[in-house]
């Protein structure tokens, strides 16, 4: 389920994957041997296919509303209502994630999606859609994967310890990348055969499948019953984040690259077609290629192992922003602007495979689910409120002058974070892989 996507709803979702934690140099390792894990295996085969419906539907979407509306506001009202339910349920889904059946909250979670993905197809059969449908099933699913992820990433190290969570994280981010390159491009194509309502019924098929495989798994994964209270619970990982320095600075500077990023990613449909005047191919294709990012980016991870966490984090807060303002200098050369989207969506690739590495590595495993959802919740603040003023500034400015005012404030809001105490100017050595977590 995207999410967040992704890890990639990225509507920015730099905590809404599932990401790599690497091995120390020399470690060879066949990841797929951790197959041979059945409950494993199917949690596998459910997060691809669920992955590959929600990277068409990340198509689909905007250009459906595109093409009621064609307005710029209204398409970021869409990004809006995506990231929305992701600040409003993540804390409340981390509790649930930490109290109750994980599985059970996935297989919940893909049947409900399957369920709301088909009303846009059977209320354009009935020709009866209307814009406010599309924003309703929008917030839905979003809320659905609100409470998704935090189970989903936190039942990952239950099933799987030491070496095999390792092999196990990156082949869910080489899936993650192959069907997030492979989507966008058959929504694209598929789009002009078949029409854009008519693709969501692939994305019901997707989420269906999803949900029997989920089924298959014969664990519950529910975590030691707790005698405090839901709010309690939220309270105990928000708590935890205050008072984790590393967890809570990391936070508050991905909300900061929110800011500008959520500016930018809530027009992007919008530029490619009202300003470019793309057809629907050439989007999918773009969205497709601008994942070769996400591929080098797994590449670096591994020789960037060495450096702090910290450090490969700003960094790529920088290289978004200055991203963002080259895109805009493209001047309509698709060439040039893939190059631009491949570093961008590269950078924020890398910068998540860090952040998530690092809170694996920080916080206690009976804790993750909360921390995790306190996180997202505290750094998607940010992407709302970028993504709604750009839309409301884009009714009276051009879209390529917001994009270049947004990747100014990514460059200088990450500037920032060399003076904080994420930054470390000592080497970071690798610590030895265990099958706990400090």
């Amino acid at each position: 389920m995207g999410k967040t996507r992704r890890v990639f709803s990225l509507q920015l979702n730099i905590s809404n994957s599932h990401f790599v934690i690497w091995c120390e140099k020399g470690v060879r390792m066949k990841s797929y041997q951790v197959l041979k894990n059945r409950n494993f295996l199917w949690l596998f085969l459910s997060a691809t296919t669920s992955k590959l419906g929600t990277s068409v539907f990340q198509v689909a979407l905007p250009l459906l509303v595109y093409e009621l509306t064609r307005s710029p506001s209204l398409m970021a009202l869409t990004f809006v209502l995506e990231i929305t339910p992701q600040v409003l349920f993540s804390l409340m889904g981390g509790a649930f994630a930490d109290r109750i059946s994980k599985r059970n909250i996935l297989l919940l979670g893909e049947i409900i999606s399957s369920v709301l993905i088909v009303i846009i197809p059977l209320a354009s059969l009935a020709n009866s859609l209307e814009v406010w449908i599309v924003y309703v099933v929008a917030f839905c699913l979003s809320s659905v994967s609100a409470f998704y992820h935090p189970s989903f990433e936190s039942v990952v190290p239950e099933i799987l310890k030491g070496e095999n969570l390792i092999q196990g994280n990156s082949l869910f981010k080489l899936s993650e990348t192959i069907t997030t390159f492979i989507g966008p491009s058959i929504a694209g194509v598929l789009i002009a055969v078949i029409g854009i309502h008519n693709l969501l019924y692939l994305n019901f098929v997707t989420y269906l499948l999803s949900a029997i495989f989920i089924g298959f798994i014969n664990e519950k994964y529910k975590s030691s019953s707790s005698n405090s209270s839901i709010i309690s619970s939220i309270k105990e990982g928000i708590n935890y984040v205050l008072k984790t320095k590393k967890i809570l600075i990391g936070t508050i500077f991905i909300f900061m690259v929110n800011l500008g990023y959520g500016a930018m990613e809530s027009l992007f449909m919008f530029y490619l077609k009202d300003s470019l005047k793309l057809s629907s191919q050439y989007v999918g294709l773009i969205f497709s290629l601008q994942t070769l990012g996400s591929f080098l980016a797994i590449y670096l991870a591994n020789k960037l192992n060495k450096m702090p966490r910290g450090n490969i984090i700003i960094i790529a807060g920088l290289i978004i922003g200055i991203g963002q303002v080259a895109l805009t200098m493209s001047q309509g050369i698709v060439i040039l602007l893939i190059m631009c989207r491949i570093v961008i969506i590269g950078s924020v690739t890398i910068l998540s495979i860090n952040w998530f590495t690092l809170r694996q590595e920080v916080v206690p495993p009976s804790l993750l689910g909360r921390v995790i959802s306190s996180t997202r919740m505290l750094a998607f603040l940010a992407l709302p409120f970028g993504g709604m003023v750009s839309g409301i500034i884009a009714e009276y400015m051009d879209v390529a002058l917001i994009f270049t005012f947004a990747g100014v404030l990514t460059f200088i809001l990450s500037l920032i974070g060399l003076k904080t105490a994420l930054f470390q100017r000592q080497q970071h050595v690798p610590r030895e892989v265990t099958s706990k977590t400090d």
